[in-house]
């Protein structure tokens, strides 16, 4: 099983409270991080990559920015990870070229 670490990452919030859902934000998220949901503005936080454009275009100010906590994995986690992948390719090219032999 992996374990997980927070790490803080910035990203942009909406108060529902203050958001019209004018749009205006959608229009400049240029990763698609916005939507308009039920009249309001929602991020995906996994889309967001805190370039403000939002907040700068929001009217009513109802978009902020502030830390969200993203888990992730130890760093030898991910490289075992990786070299599992690369055995496969590894594998598929081998695969290949005795194919490619016998032809």
């Amino acid at each position: 099983m992996q374990q997980s670490t927070p790490l803080l990452a910035w990203k942009a919030f909406v108060n529902e409270n203050i958001c019209v859902g004018c749009g205006k934000c959608t229009g400049v998220c240029w990763t698609g991080a916005i939507g308009i949901v039920n009249k309001k503005a929602v991020v995906d936080f996994s889309r967001c990559i805190c370039c403000t454009a939002c907040v700068r275009a929001c009217p009513k100010g109802a978009i902020q920015i502030a830390p969200y906590p993203y888990p992730i994995l130890h760093r030898d986690q991910v490289l075992e990870r990786i070299k599992t992948q690369l055995n496969v390719v590894r594998y598929k090219v081998e695969e290949l070229e005795r194919s490619i032999e016998e032809i």
